[in-house]
């Protein structure tokens, strides 16, 4: 025989009250199958619930634009630590740089392969690298280059005019760092205000949840001279939900147990 179940999701807890407080309003108060108590507290906290809901969506709504941004900008970013490493690879190559000068942004100075970029913080790590090994790279005052062991062969080129980086500059890695970080802390505020207007939604399950099983319980006890088949039918314009066991003939608009 199919058995009665509480609703599991929000969506599903959302959908019983509505399908009540529908059935409620379209019939006289003295044929209601629920108490006047409970109707009295339906139409106290199913708007209440639907309205906790429709905040949560929008800000699911603002969280997954920023997210969208966020994530948009972390590639734009990555192309750009991206390309200065190659194309300061390639410059070495041509011997515009010295291999020793992969010192000033923590790179090995044999290193010509890129390091970890696969984290939101391998990321800025390595941008914050770029620039502030530019910027030291670069100083004219520098008396010498960082101390930090070198190969046994390669040789520091403090002597040798600074030439700046370009295609892209350290500059350009600034800017669109500048705008990762931006953006990154503005999705972490709207992941908060959702995670807030989450809680509002669960604060109310409790007592959303012994509603319905209030109205579950009064539907079917108004019912219970019914035949059991018939019980269920009326029932479920209540918002009663009916689940049909493995193997079980189901009754109209019964759901199959999953």
């Amino acid at each position: 025989m199919p058995y009665r179940r509480m609703p599991v999701s929000i969506i599903d807890r959302n959908k019983v009250l509505e399908t009540t407080s529908e059935k409620a309003s379209s019939t006289p108060a003295d044929q209601w199958a629920i108490s006047t108590e409970t109707q009295t507290r339906l139409t106290t906290l199913y708007p209440a619930l639907r309205q906790e809901m429709g905040e949560r969506q929008e800000q699911f709504a603002k969280q997954a634009e920023a997210t969208e941004a966020e994530n948009k900008q972390q590639q734009v970013l990555y192309r750009n630590v991206s390309h200065f490493m190659r194309v300061f690879n390639m410059a070495v190559e041509r011997g515009v740089f010295s291999p020793s000068d992969r010192l000033y942004y923590g790179l090995n100075a044999n290193q010509s392969d890129l390091p970890k970029l696969s984290t939101e913080q391998d990321l800025v790590t390595w941008a914050r690298n770029l620039i502030d090994g530019e910027a030291k790279r670069t100083q004219q005052s520098a008396p010498e280059a960082p101390v930090v062991p070198a190969a046994p062969d390669v040789e520091p080129t403090s002597e040798q005019e600074a030439v700046p980086m370009s295609n892209p500059s350290a500059a350009e890695v600034e800017t669109e760092l500048n705008k990762y970080v931006e953006l990154s802390n503005a999705q972490s505020a709207e992941k908060q205000a959702f995670d807030a207007e989450n809680k509002d939604v669960l604060d109310m399950l409790p007592e959303i949840d012994e509603l319905i099983r209030d109205i579950y319980d009064e539907v079917e006890f108004y019912y219970r001279k019914e035949t059991p088949a018939n019980r269920r039918k009326l029932a479920r314009e209540w918002g009663v939900v009916y689940v049909s066991r493995p193997g079980e003939e189901p009754d109209d608009e019964v759901v199959e147990e999953d």
